[in-house]
């Protein structure tokens, strides 16, 4: 019988663990049903975005200027990786930021290519996560022993020597510095972090001369020279103007009579550290300044491409190089037309076109001062920003999308203005409508088939993204809004035959859109704040379940818990805390103002109840109601460490303030405990503390544990015992016995970061779950059995207030948006 109930206990917690919530309504661009979910992970702005097919799994691919990328699940918004797509600079230990990322195809194998700020691009698998390879600068082909090689260097000046007709490597040279060709063979300048600089012949791999410590350079009758210190005697003499030997010893270039006198008027300028010599000539001269050696002598330099550019000219055909995680070098064709980039089942292959020309515009590598235009070489899909020399800056360039319109193929091209223009790709004159709407400039362009029409995607820093019919040049439906920064990105694909746009940005998110979809109520948002909701509360009004929102546009507003309208027009209040009450028998707001002044409004007339009334706490922080003997009071906790308790009949004071906590009150709740209303305390003194109402005495000692501030506290009803949960900033959630003072069960891990939203609520089946805020996200604890209460909810914004709700519900403030969150059955 026990083993038959573990395993009923096992299956409930596992069915409330794989559990979703699912959001019942929303107000503000949350509410706009062509908002398929945010996707939130990246800790700076998203630059790039882009879809992938993973064994039939259509993904998100996002790059962020915090070095990561992220791969997603489209349908369920599930993070699959993260990758940290470039090692760090080992000078900075800064990883190079991400500035353009592509999804491609290779024998049929998704990966995903990413464009950094230095310059370097590199392969990924989204399946599993891990590297693929890198793109490689092409230096040169040339013939070695009889084989036709190309010489490529990687990101981490790693030069590679590969037979072209089999892709295998033949030799690898680390700390690469330079590549040249002395007595008609060619060879290659390492120069490890010891600064110890060394030669290598190409076609062998062996080093050829010697690396000799030296002093100079000296001023000698004219000449420079130097002296290398050979077994501690006086070295040999070289001349470094004709990089030869003047003298095997310096006695032998100085008349012995004249030696002291000679050396003592030696000029010595102290930067030579060593010379390497091969057959008797210096070719390296090192310094003692950072920097590499330098190239003298008969070495003659190879050009080294001045910037990224992974584009080698191959029998008169542009190639890409790519170097894998196996060490085979690739050769890829570069199309010099986006008609080139797709094949005939809609796929690109990177076989055929693993880079696309942007803008219909060939391939030219660019030299010294060009804007480094990878990110427009990655895709015919471009993101507008560019990085460029001198000094890495992001520099505005158009955007632009290439595509077949019919048998036409034509260019989207944005203007500074915000307009988009269809031009044939072929011929300048315009070939369509001008795209006329948005009021900045367009930063993304992207399109997708639908049907036998053809939509375009456009992102703006206007902060909105535009849906158009390209045959008619009208634009489809309202602005898709939401974005709290300019939107920089963006990627149509098809998914189960809708056609799903996804955006990044300046905000850090990534969001999916259904972009075919029809936007409800009539066509228009639900409105609300225009500020951030700061606390949410529930009450009952007119015999309706509501939810009340306080933000700081200075507003109070109430909708209905179960159709999200409004039941009422919006009051005037600014407000930095607030509860509700039930006084003569109408619905009551009290806030309190930024200056501490506590205010009661009655909600169905919006007029004042009491006079305001100054706490005189410096700052409310929390606030809460109960009823003491049939009276309404409200509670109030701030910065100056005491409870005040309000009678709401009068507005005054009911009992002396409740004194105890050491250091500032950040939360405040009321449960009752042995048929007496009491109140729950949480402060930054880590210790929650539980007061007697009537009495305003504090009842046994305080509840210790949390190793850090008390930030949130709730209170509910676990088995028949009053429990209060308290949240720290220890990232940790405590569950308290009101009765026994005792902690329940150890501790439970809480979010990531130290919000100081929480809620509790009870579920249909009598368990109880714990809601609480992580930036952007909800979580879910089930306190009963002490494991997650399903997946993470995520919000488009940062969660600032959480209220439970009748039916195992809460109401959630994020952003200046409001939302009710319910289990999905």
């Amino acid at each position: 019988m026990m083993e038959s109930s573990d395993h009923v206990s096992r299956e409930v917690t596992s069915s409330y663990e794989a559990a979703s919530w699912r959001a019942e309504w929303m107000c503000g661009s949350a509410s706009d049903p062509r908002l398929l979910r945010s996707l939130n992970g990246h800790d700076a702005p998203v630059v790039a975005v882009a879809t992938a097919v993973v064994d039939g799994r259509a993904v998100v691919v996002s790059a962020s200027r915090d070095g990561t990328v992220c791969v997603w699940d489209l349908v369920t918004g599930e993070r699959l990786h993260t990758l940290t797509a470039a090692p760090p600079d080992p000078m900075s230990s800064l990883s190079p930021e991400l500035v353009a990322l592509a999804a491609v195809v290779v024998d049929g194998q998704p990966l995903v290519l990413t464009c950094h700020i230095d310059g370097t691009a590199r392969l990924w698998d989204p399946a599993t996560g891990r590297s693929a390879g890198e793109l490689a600068l092409g230096l040169e082909q040339l013939v070695l022993d009889g084989r036709l090689v190309v010489l490529a260097v990687g990101a981490d000046r790693t030069l590679g020597v590969w037979d072209q007709a089999t892709g295998s490597r033949l030799g690898v040279f680390p700390w690469m510095v330079d590549i040249g060709v002395l007595d008609g063979r060619e060879v290659v300048v390492t120069c490890p972090p010891d600064h110890q600089a060394q030669v290598w012949d190409l076609a062998t791999g062996r080093e050829v001369g010697e690396r000799l410590p030296a002093e100079g350079p000296w001023t000698f009758e004219g000449r420079d020279i130097a002296v290398t210190e050979e077994g501690g005697r006086a070295g040999r003499v070289w001349d470094l103007d004709r990089q030869v030997l003047l003298a095997a010893d310096l006695r032998e270039l100085l008349a012995d009579a004249e030696y002291e006198h000679a050396v003592s008027a030696l000029a010595s300028m102290d930067t030579v550290s060593a010379l390497t010599v091969v057959d008797g000539r210096v070719v390296v001269l090192d310094t003692h300044y950072e920097g590499p050696p330098e190239l003298v002598g008969d070495l003659v330099p190879v050009v080294i491409p001045d910037g990224p550019s992974p584009t080698l000219l191959l029998e008169g055909r542009s190639v890409a190089l790519a170097v894998g995680v196996d060490h085979t070098l690739r050769l890829w064709d570069l199309p010099t037309s986006p008609m080139d980039c797709t094949g005939p089942d809609g796929t690109r292959s990177m076989r055929s076109s693993p880079l696309e020309a942007a803008a219909g515009k060939e391939l030219i590598q660019g030299g010294p001062g060009d804007l480094v235009d990878l990110a427009s070489r990655l895709s015919a899909r471009t993101n507008g920003l560019a990085v460029a020399k001198p000094g890495w800056e992001i520099r505005v360039r158009d955007a632009s999308r290439s595509l077949v319109l019919g048998d036409t193929p034509v260019s989207l091209v944005p203007g500074p203005d915000g307009t988009v223009t269809p031009l044939h790709t072929l011929d300048p004159p315009t070939t369509g409508r001008v795209l006329t709407g948005h009021t900045d400039r367009v930063w993304a362009i992207d399109s997708a088939p639908v049907g036998t029409r053809t939509l375009a995607v456009t992102a703006s820093r206007d902060r909105t993204v535009r849906v158009w019919d390209l045959a008619t040049g009208e634009q489809e439906g309202e602005p898709l809004t939401g974005h709290t920064g300019q939107v920089w990105a963006v990627a149509a694909t098809v998914v189960d035959g809708r056609c799903v746009a996804v955006t990044a940005g300046e905000d850090h998110t990534v969001r999916t859109w259904d972009i075919t979809a029809a936007r409800g109520d009539g066509g228009r948002l639900r409105a609300g704040h225009t500020g951030s909701v700061l606390a949410v509360a529930t009450a009952v009004f007119d015999g309706v379940p509501v939810v009340v929102t306080a933000g700081a546009d200075h507003t109070v507003h109430t909708w209905d818990l179960t159709t999200g309208s409004q039941t009422c027009g919006p009051l005037s209040a600014e407000v930095s805390a607030m509860t509700t009450a039930v006084v003569g028998g109408h619905l009551v707001v009290v806030t309190a103002s930024p200056d501490a002044t506590l205010h009661m409004v009655g909600l169905a007339t919006g007029r004042t109840v009491h006079r305001p009334v100054p706490s005189r706490h410096g700052r409310v922080l929390a606030m809460a109601s109960a009823t003491l003997d049939g009276l309404p009071v409200a509670l109030t906790a701030g910065s100056d460490r005491v409870v005040g308790v309000w009678d709401l009949t009068t507005g005054q004071p009911l009992v002396a303030p409740l004194t105890g906590h050491s250091s500032r009150i950040t939360a405040v709740a009321t449960a009752v405990l042995d048929g007496r209303p009491v109140a729950v305390t949480g402060s930054w003194d880590k210790t929650v503390r539980l007061w007697d109402l009537a009495t305003g005495r504090q009842l046994g000692e305080p509840l210790t544990g949390h190793t850090d501030w008390v930030t949130a506290v709730a209170t509910a009803t676990l088995g028949g015992v009053p429990i209060a949960v308290s949240k720290g900033r220890d990232r940790t959630i405590r569950v308290w016995n009101l009765s026994t003072g005792q902690q329940i069960r150890d501790a439970q891990a809480a979010a990531s970061g130290p919000g100081s939203t929480l809620a509790v609520s009870a579920m249909a089946d009598g368990r109880l779950v714990a809601a609480f805020g992580d930036d952007r996200t909800v979580r879910f604890r089930d306190l009963t059995a002490g494991c997650p209460a399903g997946s993470d909810h995520l919000l488009p914004f940062p969660v600032h207030s959480l209220a439970a709700a009748p039916g195992g519900r809460f109401a959630v403030g994020f952003g200046d948006e409001v939302g009710v969150l319910s289990r999905a059955s």
